[in-house]
């Protein structure tokens, strides 16, 4: 039972990031600066969380659980409380690969787009940094 909504979820993700990344586009204002702060968290395995665990991998890991075709988000805060967003680059493909590369730091900070839709929290994000 679990394998099936995981497997849902994650179908469920990818259709939902796909839209969010094929949305329409707007030409930013240049008179505005945008300010950009980076939600703070850590790359974490989505099937543990939903299990109840904390996610909590390291590189090598995260590089096992992408070659599994599992997937990795970004996990803010703690316990119960703890808010998931899928991470998706600029062109919209899935930012598994560059979330892995940081799997080590015990923070890192995500910029870019937020967006809600079905219940999921994703970032299109412009940059990823460690904030060790």
């Amino acid at each position: 039972m679990k394998k099936l909504i995981v497997f849902i979820l994650i179908s469920l993700t990818f259709a939902a990031g796909m839209s969010f990344a094929a949305g329409p586009k707007k030409k930013a204002d240049a008179k505005k600066p945008v300010a950009v702060k980076p939600i703070k968290g850590y790359v974490a395995n989505l099937g543990d969380i939903i299990s109840g665990g904390t996610g909590k991998i390291n590189k090598q890991q995260a590089g096992d659980l992408l070659g599994m075709g599992n997937p990795l988000v970004l996990a803010v805060g703690e316990g119960k409380k703890i808010k998931v967003y899928f991470i998706y680059n600029e062109d919209g493909s899935f930012a598994g690969k560059k979330l892995a590369n940081y799997a080590n730091n015990k923070f890192i900070g995500v910029m870019g787009k937020v967006k809600s839709a079905a219940g999921m929290n994703m970032i299109l994000a412009s940059g990823i940094e460690a904030m060790d």
